[in-house]
């Protein structure tokens, strides 16, 4: 950082201080604010020393939330694939200090996983847990939104098996134009709005002639 931007710094945490001291003045009342702004000048410090730490501006950078720090944690493995194990765990680290919700944090670290290109990360993160907290269907999405093939998609929502899951698999192969395997869940569900859905929505006669059977 400049030496401008380490005194910009500077001050923004002697604000933040001198904020800190006349919340506390304010007693009972004021203890919610307090809390707040001690965290930030603690979240400060935090981002200071990862930024050191990994010798980037890129991760956690000044003036950036807990949310967006937590991202650029994340995203930071795709630069630095080496550090990824260590980048995984200060993002834990910080996620765990702040209070972050589990499904908050989940779908944090799939965002920031899939927007960067990590896949492999991502699916590494799936395996992690039997039932992740979000469920499976963000992680298909990510898929689909980041332009991945078949096989990739399909590694998520293969794993979609409840019965309860077969109108978000449905929606999915929609989202994913697979339209053979959408044609295929609505005749599972026996919904014959959905199959005449993928009929108006695909562009293959073949698939069309196939929803005919069951229209």
């Amino acid at each position: 950082p400049t030496s401008g931007e380490n005194d910009r710094g500077k001050e923004k945490v002697a604000a933040l201080q001198e904020a800190s001291t006349i919340f506390d003045l304010g007693g009972k009342d004021c203890a919610f604010q307090k809390t707040c702004t001690d965290e930030q000048i603690a979240l400060i410090a935090d981002q200071e020393q990862l930024r050191r730490s990994y010798g980037s501006m890129e991760v956690a950078p000044p003036s950036s939330s807990l949310t967006s720090t937590i991202m650029s944690i994340l995203k930071y493995g795709a630069a630095d694939p080496r550090s990824a194990h260590r980048l995984q765990a200060d993002a834990d680290r910080i996620a765990k200090k702040y209070k972050v919700p589990e499904k908050r944090q989940w779908h944090v670290k799939v965002r920031a996983l899939s927007e960067s290109g990590q896949w492999a990360q991502l699916r590494n993160l799936l395996d992690t847990r039997a039932k992740p907290p979000i469920g499976i269907k963000p992680f298909a999405l990510a898929a689909i939104k980041g332009r991945q093939g078949q096989v990739e998609i399909m590694h998520y929502i293969s794993r979609m098996t409840d019965k309860s899951d077969g109108e978000d698999r449905y929606d999915l192969f929609c989202e994913a134009g697979m339209w053979k395997k959408a044609l295929e869940e609505s005749v599972r569900l026996g919904d014959g709005r959905k199959v005449a859905n993928v009929r108006s929505m695909c562009n293959s006669p073949d698939i069309q002639r196939l929803c005919d059977k069951y229209l």
